[in-house]
Order: structure tokens, then C-alpha cells, then sequence
């Protein structure tokens, strides 16, 4: 297995090992493992070999500056998904106490990290599927304040439970068919109905605006992350359900990661 950055993920492990940071310096004689470390380091080093994502052999990531639970059966966060973050706090910053509806939540990392900044924001997080529900229901424990939900993103009952958001975020699946043939070994391990989208990658970006439409207040916003060169694609959809003011928002790449329209 090729890795692009095997001496961070070496001491991740080693972090994880030792319950401590480490410096350089330490592998020169002066660092002492026990046995029970080493045989514990060489399981971490032979699951990640194989292909397993270094997250889920950890069990926990950074996102946003949290440490957030991951695990098999939910989507590991991603630095790439801190744009949508951000992009949702800014759409909320001069709105007194925001309500804000998170779909397709997985770990909850968007939902947290936006009641995380934003104490008086209401904050819900909606999850299908019962391992990643798990998983954000843990992440909530860590860092109390959003409201799970287990519902399915496509069910018109499910929307229709709730009312007056300023704001709708969503990380849906967005792989196409193609995509999911060419995955990255590691990607494998994530579950596939976080990852496809349907043949063309936009099945929830078509489902989503319409079904949740009333959800929004007047005037609200909808934040949707995307996959690589989506934008335009997604920006004509919400066009022609109705949206408006439809702007495209680069991560730290300079890549159209998020678009985000207004009800």
C-alpha cells in the first residue's frame, strides 16, 4: 500500500501508542515501549498495510478542531468538509439564535461543529442508517447540544416534521457509477451509501431541494457539499426548482467545494 504522508500517519500510530506526542529526537535510543505497546503499534501498522483507513484504526479524527468518534459505517470526516462549515456559519452570522438542519449527517461533524461556534443556534442532525446513526449519537455525548434525528433524507414524512429553518446543510453522496468503480483502496472501507450518488453523482442533489423545500424559512439558505466539478451541474438544478442567488465557494485548494442557494 502507498500512502502520500507515511511519516504524519506513523505518528498518528505512534501518538496512539504511546498516549503522548512524540518528537524525532525520541527514536535516536531515548524512546521506551513495552511489549504490550509494540505488539499494539505492529496490529495498528498491519491494518493500515492492508488498506484500512488510518482514521478507523484510530477510532477518532480531528474536524473543525474537534476530535470527533469514526468508525466503520459512517463517512470520515475530511478537511474538505470544513468549507461547508465555515460556509454555514457565515450564511448564519448576523441571524440571533439560527435553526439549522443537517442532512446526510454521518458523524454529526458539520451539525457539531456549527452548535459548537454557534451556542444559540438550534441544530438538527438527521442520519438513516443505524451505524452512522450510532456513531453521531456517540459524537453528540462528546459535544451535547444537536438534536439527532433517524430519518431518511428522501422521505417526504420526515421533512415534513420540521418548519422554519434558516438553514439546511448536507454532505450527500455525490459518487457516480464510474466513481465507485475506481475507488481508492482505503475509500473501499467507507460505506457505499455514503458515497454514491446514483449513475450521475446528483440523485440527492435533485431530491433534496424539493423535498425539503418548505422546510426553509422565506429568505433561507441551502449548503451542499459537492464532488469535483459538480458546481454547475448543482447550480442549475436548484435554478430550476426555484432557488436563488446561487454562489460557488473554493476550499482551501481553490476547488468548488460548496454551493449554497437562497429560498
Amino acid at each position: 500500500m502507498v500512502t502520500d504522508s507515511p511519516e504524519f500517519e506513523a505518528g498518528v500510530i505512534l501518538e496512539e501508542v504511546l498516549g503522548k506526542s512524540w518528537r524525532i529526537d525520541d527514536l535516536k535510543g531515548n524512546l521506551k515501549i513495552s511489549e504490550d505497546s509494540l505488539r499494539r503499534a505492529d496490529e495498528m501498522l498491519s491494518r493500515r498495510l492492508s488498506g484500512e483507513p488510518l482514521q478507523y484504526i484510530v477510532g477518532e479524527w480531528d474536524f473543525c478542531g474537534l476530535k470527533l468518534k469514526v468508525g466503520p459505517g459512517a463517512l470520515i470526516p475530511r478537511q474538505d468538509t470544513e468549507t461547508l462549515a465555515d460556509t454555514a456559519l457565515d450564511l448564519i452570522r448576523d441571524i440571533k439564535s439560527p435553526r439549522v438542519i443537517d442532512l446526510c449527517s454521518g458523524t454529526g461533524c458539520v451539525a457539531i461543529a456549527i452548535k459548537t461556534a454557534r451556542a444559540d443556534a438550534e441544530v438538527y442532525a438527521l442520519e438513516k442508517y443505524e451505524a452512522a446513526y450510532e456513531i453521531l449519537k456517540d459524537n453528540i455525548k462528546r459535544y451535547p447540544g444537536v438534536n439527532a434525528v433517524s430519518a431518511d433524507v428522501s422521505d417526504d414524512a420526515a421533512a415534513a416534521k420540521f418548519h422554519g429553518m434558516d438553514l439546511i446543510t448536507a454532505n450527500p453522496p455525490y459518487l457516480t457509477s464510474d466513481d465507485m468503480k475506481n475507488l481508492q483502496k482505503e475509500v473501499t472501507y467507507e460505506p457505499k451509501e455514503a458515497l454514491y450518488g446514483g449513475d450521475d453523482g446528483l440523485r440527492f442533489y435533485r431530491e433534496i431541494p424539493e423535498v425539503w423545500h418548505d422546510v426553509l424559512k422565506d429568505g433561507g439558505h441551502i449548503a451542499f457539499e459537492i464532488g469535483l466539478g459538480q458546481e454547475y451541474e448543482v447550480g442549475k438544478i436548484l435554478g430550476d426548482k426555484g432557488y436563488k442567488d446561487i454562489k460557488y465557494i473554493n476550499d482551501l485548494t481553490g476547488r468548488a467545494r460548496v454551493v449554497t442557494a437562497r429560498k
